[in-house]
């Protein structure tokens, strides 16, 4: 009987051998911390049955990979998790003359050799490793611009190469137009054939060795480096496996470097998402790995950041696949590979994709919420979106009504009554890191600390970041056509509101500033409001006579309205118009709302999303044209019981539009929703926002199930959803 790790990629110490039990240990050779990797062979053991023991709990879930070919693998324990541990045990038939065993799936170079023979491919040398192997790439194609993959930087994470092979396997039939793809499989080359770690070299290994400020030690990065200066790279991605144990490793995901690349990387990341099969490794937006937390630093000479900071990448980051244990699910080969190809998919659809404006319910801290949010001196408004946000930056463009100023602490305190409003700009601050990039500002509370309140919100606004409509500092400003460019297509937006409670907190616009807010009507309609305002539960019930003026009365109202709409279609390919209107919690649409939409549609609105009944109402929808009349709350701190029996306010929806051209460059669209409740866990810790899919896959009850169909159906009446969903298409 020999047992040895003389092939490629072979590894071990064999430390004592007896008649029915072997005692092993890795080589650590030059890393400079703990190695867990280590593949040997057994020879002339026939019959025997042995016992191989190791130093430490070396053995994955599964027990080791065995092979007798080194290309096919398979679990010892494939059907049952045993859990980590440091021994195993294995009979060997009678035929069995050479049995490899391992920590995990190999992946060697002769494999990679033989999946470019059997697609036609030619492999050419990258370069010369440092022992003098020459290092295989392919290039495929001749676009302009360079897809760029890359796997082995730490040597013993295989699983990276199965996956490679899916994006290339899927991207040959299905070609990225405009790109060329180069990719380097075995950036540590010597370390693949020698059997190394590769993780922690002395003095760093391949993958800390992008710094651009100095020159690279190992010449096969040194040579990707001068790919990255010659090539226009579009995509860079490399294939890693995480630590070989542990729960957040249990799973493949993307650990984002930069919040700079929140938007680029998430919308990718749901795009994978849907694009995973039953074949394939099971994968979550949601397990997207924070920048900067633990061993993720931003700041690390990785091939990332590399290929972000100094190539310029729209797209660069690294993929994690497992070495056993996916979500659950034994690692497969296979599974890998079709993970590749669901990859392909997805960046297929990311390089081809629509434009996604997306647009979310009304956003409003009452009373409670800035003392809930407090921390020390500070407030810390993140962990309400935190749960959301790998949905939220899903958009290409992000839209949300925020219903408070942001006038400082200075202008009359913070909030301190019920309706009306002042809050720490740090929630500004907390939006623009959750993906928003314009805030609509025209709605009933914008006054609620005057106009000083309202240009102190301008310039909160501006400090966090985040663009805003619907509130002016001059006449210039506001007779200027809000258009933004959406991934090539030019969307215009219209933000207007129906009041500004100035006859509840006495608060007018100053007759040479009427500007300064966009209105539906005039405010002298609205009389009276300040007895709708208290109590809460008897608004419903008169909201229609408030909402309901003469269409004479607002006939110069209507006709801003038109100008600006008309005037936005001149300028834009699409218009959405943004409109605070509506009774609160009234259960269906007010005629006043009803006419409004009428009239926006003639004047040439593509789009109409409305807010303020602060609870989601049925959508109207008429071929290819869409009026939500109500989304719902974001964020609001009234618990749904104590608001309405009828309808939980606590659901809202995030209305997506897509867009894009036909062949003749004409702008077509399409619209869906996700659905979003907000929880209470406990009345000292604030509220937190969560997609509804996302919390049913976490615990998918029946009751649930029915609950989230209901407000699904409620918000698209006829599409008859019969379970839930991640993304509701509408049409």
């Amino acid at each position: 009987m020999k047992i040895h790790s003389d092939f490629i990629g072979g590894n071990i110490d064999v430390v004592r051998v007896t008649d029915a039990e072997v005692f092993l240990k890795n080589q650590i050779r030059d890393t400079m911390e703990d190695w867990f990797y280590w593949a040997f062979c057994v020879e002339g053991a026939q019959g025997k049955t042995l016992t191989i023991h190791f130093d430490k709990k070396w053995i994955g879930y599964y027990g080791p990979a065995v092979s007798h070919n080194l290309r096919d693998w398979h679990w010892l324990h494939s059907e049952e998790k045993v859990g980590a541990s440091d021994t195993f045990t294995y009979t060997f038939g009678n035929e069995e003359k050479c049995v490899y065993f391992a920590h995990d799936m190999l992946y060697h170079p002769e494999h990679f050799e033989e999946f470019c023979s059997q697609h036609g491919l030619k492999i050419e040398t990258l370069c010369f490793s440092e022992a003098g192997y020459p290092v295989p790439y392919l290039v495929v194609g001749s676009g302009t611009e360079t897809l760029l993959l890359t796997a082995r930087h730490h040597a013993c994470e295989a699983t990276g190469n199965y996956v490679m092979e899916g994006v290339i396997d899927e991207l040959l039939q299905h070609p990225l137009e405009g790109l060329k793809i180069i990719a380097v499989p075995f950036v540590d080359y010597d370390g693949v054939v020698h059997g190394d770690q590769g993780k922690s070299r002395n003095p760093w290994d391949h993958n800390r060795d992008y710094d651009a400020g100095k020159p690279s030690i190992y010449q096969t990065v040194a040579t990707i480096r001068e790919i990255a200066a010659r090539e226009h790279i579009r995509y860079a991605f490399d294939f890693h496996s995480p630590w070989h144990l542990g729960n957040e490793n249990d799973r493949v995901f993307i650990p984002r470097k930069h919040n700079e690349t929140i938007k680029s990387e998430m919308r990718f990341a749901n795009l994978f998402e849907r694009a995973i099969t039953p074949k394939a490794l099971p994968y979550s937006a949601a397990h997207t790995f924070p920048a900067d937390f633990s061993w993720n630093s931003s700041n690390t000479s990785c091939f990332g950041n590399y290929m972000y900071w100094t190539a310029g990448a729209e797209l660069a980051f690294t993929l994690e696949t497992p070495y056993f244990d996916v979500s659950g699910r034994p690692f497969s080969q296979e599974g890998a590979r079709e993970t590749g190809r669901c990859f392909a998919k997805a960046l297929s659809q990311y390089h081809t994709r629509s434009a996604k404006p997306s647009f979310t319910g009304d956003i409003l801290y009452q009373m409670p919420m800035n003392d809930l949010c407090k921390t020390g001196d500070t407030y810390d408004f993140k962990p309400l979106l935190s749960k959301i946000e790998p949905r939220l930056a899903d958009a290409d463009y992000l839209v949300g009504n925020v219903e408070y100023p942001f006038a400082g602490e200075e202008n009359e305190g913070y909030t301190h009554e019920r309706y009306c409003f002042n809050t720490p700009e740090q929630a500004l601050e907390a939006l623009k890191e959750s993906g928003f990039d314009v805030v609509t500002l025209a709605n009933n509370h914008c006054m609620d600390r005057g106009q000083a309140g309202m240009l102190a919100t301008l310039d909160a606004c501006e400090r966090a970041g985040l663009k805003h409509m619907g509130v002016y500092r001059t006449t210039a400003e506001r007779q200027k056509v809000f258009v933004e460019e959406v991934r090539g297509i030019r969307v215009g937006f219209v933000n207007a509101t129906y009041g500004t409670n100035a006859f509840a907190h006495h608060k007018f616009l100053d007759n040479d500033k009427k500007f300064m807010v966009r209105l539906t009507q005039p405010e002298e309609t609205l009389e009276g409001a300040i007895d709708l305002l208290q109590p809460l539960e008897d608004i419903a019930a008169e909201t229609d006579r408030l909402y309901s003026p003469t269409q004479e009365s607002v006939r110069i109202y209507l006709g801003g309205l038109k100008n600006d709409v008309q005037t936005a279609k001149q300028k834009a390919e699409f218009v959405v118009v943004l409109l605070h209107s509506g009774g609160q919690y009234n259960v269906v649409p007010d005629a006043y709302t009803e006419m409004l939409t009428k009239k926006l549609r003639e004047y040439g609105a593509d789009l109409i999303v409305v807010n303020h009944p602060h609870i989601i109402l049925p959508s109207s929808y008429e071929g290819a044209y869409f009026i939500a009349y109500c989304l719902g709350n974001l964020v609001s701190m009234e618990p749904g019981s104590a608001i309405s029996s009828l309808v939980n306010p606590d659901f809202s929806a995030i209305v997506n539009l897509y867009l894009q051209r036909d062949a003749t460059g004409k702008v077509e669209h399409h619209v869906s929703f996700r659905l979003c409740q907000l929880f209470f866990d406990a009345p000292e810790k604030p509220p937190y926002v969560v997609d509804t899919y996302d919390q049913w896959c976490s615990n998918p009850t029946e009751e649930y199930a029915n609950l989230i169909l209901e407000y699904a159906n409620r918000f698209a009446p006829g599409k008859g959803y019969s379970s839930p969903q991640a993304e509701y298409l509408i049409f």
